[in-house]
This record gives C-alpha cells, sequence and structure tokens, in this order.
C-alpha cells in the first residue's frame, strides 16, 4: 500500500478573516473585510458605486437599531446604509492586531 502525502487544505492565511456574517449584525467599532454582495445587479452596482467593493475595509461607526448603519469608508468618509442593503452584504471581522481601517488593497 502506497502512502499518500497529504495537502493542506486551501484556506486563507492565518491573518485574513474567516468567519463570514452579514453586515447587519457587525457591532459598532469594529471594522470588517467585504467578502461578498449577495443580490441583483442592481444592487451589487450601487453599493459598488457607494464603495463597497469586494476586499474593501470597512469600520462600522453605529449600528443602533432601528436605523441605517453608519460606516467609515477609506477612512475620512461616512456612508449610511440602511438594514435591508446591510444584510446583503456578507463581511469577516479583523483580529485586533490589525490595523483599524484601509481601502481596498491592489494586487
Amino acid at each position: 500500500m502506497a502512502l499518500r502525502a497529504e495537502r493542506p487544505t486551501a484556506g486563507p492565511p492565518a491573518s485574513q478573516p474567516q468567519t463570514m456574517m452579514p453586515l447587519g449584525l457587525v457591532p459598532g467599532g469594529q471594522s470588517v473585510t467585504i467578502q461578498d454582495i449577495r443580490g441583483g445587479e442592481k444592487l451589487q452596482q450601487r453599493l459598488r458605486d457607494l464603495g463597497l467593493n469586494r476586499g474593501a475595509t470597512v469600520r462600522v461607526m453605529k449600528n443602533d437599531a432601528p436605523g441605517p448603519l453608519i460606516l467609515a469608508v477609506k477612512e475620512d468618509s461616512r456612508l449610511a446604509l440602511g438594514r435591508g442593503m446591510a444584510f446583503h452584504i456578507l463581511v469577516a471581522a479583523h483580529n485586533a492586531s490589525e490595523p483599524p481601517l484601509r481601502g481596498k488593497e491592489s494586487s
């Protein structure tokens, strides 16, 4: 019987966020990275126009129900986002050791 070497499973590096959740569930003060946007093409285009692209980092400034979420985008901009849209955006929380906010990194 030949032994096979096990390949490590592909996954994000340890420094990358891992658990995805809807943006509407993120508490105020937490930075997250946008992982995916679920919804129709019009919704996806609207969010892209607002600067909410896959890979972008945002900080939730305020998430008090009822009412919109207030997001910090690219450090100097604030954006009010309705809860309906927020629940279509899947994000991953950052580790405490990561920088608090940065824009989309170019590869």
